[in-house]
């Protein structure tokens, strides 16, 4: 029975040295500095008040205006050639002139018209005109009318841009 005691009374006395040991060791090992690594292990650089903002370069600026607007739904405007007109453009004696006309009318409001020789020339001078001024062709619509035995057509050619950022 002595024998057992002096077995358990070494074995936790070996376990006390062994625990305060481990806690020796816990504390010596926290009180190392870790060495700082990765891209904030550089000198610290001190900047006076007020400074230090980040600068974002012109291409980064560009980018976030992009997307700004991009988030933005976009917003169109319309137009329409809505038909041919003709006017006499000139008075002479024994003759006169007569221009064809193309309207184009701008939603909500506006009319233009745009000169040419022919109905054909004056509706394709005004295709001309608004796709210099950044107008896309969108859609036709097209009337027929039938009276006593003769037919006309009415074609209606629809147009949109975007619309200007307010």
């Amino acid at each position: 029975m002595k024998r057992t005691l002096y077995a358990l009374a070494n074995a936790f006395a070996l376990c006390a040295l062994l625990s305060s040991g481990s806690a020796a060791a816990r504390q010596q090992q926290q009180e190392v500095p870790r060495r700082p690594q990765g891209p904030a292990a550089g000198p610290v650089i001190k900047l006076p008040r007020g400074e230090g903002q980040p600068v974002e370069p012109a291409e980064d600026r560009k980018a976030g205006a992009r997307r700004a607007a991009a988030a933005l739904p976009q917003k169109w405007e319309y137009c329409a050639i809505t038909g041919v007109t003709w006017s006499q453009k000139a008075f002479g004696i024994g003759s006169s002139s007569h221009v064809a006309l193309a309207l184009v009318r701008y939603f909500p409001h506006g009319l233009d018209q745009v000169e040419g020789p022919t109905e054909e020339d004056a509706v394709a001078n005004a295709f001309a005109r608004l796709g210099d001024d950044g107008w896309e062709f969108v859609a036709v619509r097209e009337s027929l009318s039938l009276t006593e035995g003769n037919g006309r057509s009415a074609p209606v050619f629809y147009f949109k841009r975007p619309k200007a950022q307010e």
